[in-house]
C-alpha cells in the first residue's frame, strides 16, 4: 500500500470528537513530520483509516488528496431500489479553488464507473450518481439509503471517537423520512 507522503488532508477535513477536533480545522496532534501519536495507535480511528488514494495504487500521484483538494473514502455499498451502488464519501476542502477542476474530473470518473458519491463540504451535503444508469431510483430513495447506511456504523464510530456520543443508528423508517430543509 502507498504511504501518505506529505499529504495530511485527512487531519483537517474530518471531525474527531474524541480529541475535540472539529471538521475543517487542523488537528492539534499534527507535527512537522505528521501525526505525533499515529504510530502509537491513537486515536484508533486515525491509525485504522486509509483514504481511497492510498488503497488504489492505480490512481496517479496527481490525484493525491492534498493535490486535488478532497479526501475520498470508500464506504461500501447502499442497497436502494433492489440495486447495490458502490459508495464513496468525498470531503471537499475548497470546491471553488484552482484544484476544483481536478476534483470535478475525478468525481466524474467515479460516477462513470457506476459509483454513487456523498459530497461533503463543511455542513453542506450533496449526493451525486449517474441518474441515467440508475434512472429507476428516485433521488429521495438514494438519500434515505445513504442516511440509513451511514447511521448503521454508529457503535463502531462512537468506539473509535469519530462521532459524538449521541450519534445513533436510524431505523429504516426514520431514514426514509424527509428531513426538514432549513
Amino acid at each position: 500500500m502507498r504511504r501518505c507522503g506529505e499529504c495530511r488532508l485527512c487531519c483537517n477535513v474530518f471531525p474527531l470528537p474524541a480529541i475535540d477536533k472539529p471538521a475543517g480545522r487542523w488537528c492539534r496532534l499534527l507535527g512537522p513530520g505528521g501525526c505525533t501519536v499515529h504510530d502509537r495507535g491513537q486515536p484508533e480511528v486515525c491509525s485504522r483509516y486509509a483514504c481511497y488514494w492510498l488503497e488504489h495504487e492505480s490512481l496517479p500521484e496527481e490525484s493525491r488528496p492534498d493535490r486535488v483538494g478532497m479526501v475520498v473514502t470508500e464506504s461500501g455499498t447502499v442497497t436502494v431500489g433492489g440495486r447495490e451502488l458502490p459508495v464513496l464519501v468525498i470531503n471537499l476542502v475548497e470546491p471553488d479553488s484552482d484544484r476544483g477542476p481536478a476534483a470535478r474530473a475525478m468525481i466524474e470518473d467515479f460516477l462513470a464507473d457506476g459509483m454513487a458519491a456523498l459530497l461533503l463540504h463543511g455542513p453542506d451535503m450533496r449526493i451525486v450518481y449517474d441518474r441515467a444508469r440508475y434512472a429507476a431510483i428516485s433521488p429521495d430513495a438514494i438519500e434515505a439509503a445513504f442516511r440509513y447506511e451511514r447511521s448503521q456504523d454508529a457503535e463502531e464510530l462512537r468506539r473509535l471517537g469519530a462521532v459524538e456520543e449521541g450519534f445513533r443508528p436510524l431505523a429504516r423508517a426514520e431514514a426514509e423520512e424527509r428531513p426538514e430543509k432549513s
